[in-house]
């Protein structure tokens, strides 16, 4: 049993690394990123002329990274909140990898953490490209 865990630990650090090496990346550029990163770039919204979910979350996590939190939330409030999810996993990733005492089996999360996210993502979806609600869509 404890041979998945450590599958799924390395699959983990790898994704980890890799998400910390493109948000180095975009730390570093983030000042030519402002006319590159824009909602018309998804696909989605180019086929449908609506916001995806995500549309705004580069320019929010480059918000972010460069310490403008507000500027961030008016980018994408659901990517800023997911911020603190994605820290919280990379710990238990570490921990999984490096942690010989820590196994995949004292995780606890509740069952209905990925249904709620993934309703959170849905409602947040429709929220916002909802006209009335136009604060929801990325504006910086």
């Amino acid at each position: 049993m404890k041979a998945p865990a450590k599958h799924w630990a390395e699959r983990s650090l790898f994704i980890f690394i890799a998400l910390m090496l493109i948000l180095g990346y975009l730390y570093v550029i983030s000042p030519s990123l402002r006319e590159i990163v824009s909602p018309y770039h998804c696909l989605f919204y180019r086929a449908t002329g609506m916001l995806c979910p995500a549309c705004g979350g580069t320019r929010a996590l480059i918000h972010l990274l460069n310490g403008r939190f507000i500027l961030a939330l008016k980018s994408n409030v659901l990517a800023v909140m997911i911020v603190p999810l994605v820290a919280y996993s990379s710990i238990i990733a570490f921990r999984l990898a490096f942690d010989r005492n820590f196994s995949a089996g004292d995780i606890k999360i509740s069952p209905i953490l990925p249904w709620s996210l993934l309703a959170l993502v849905i409602i947040f979806w429709i929220v916002r490209n909802i006209p009335e609600l136009s604060f929801l869509r990325p504006t910086c």
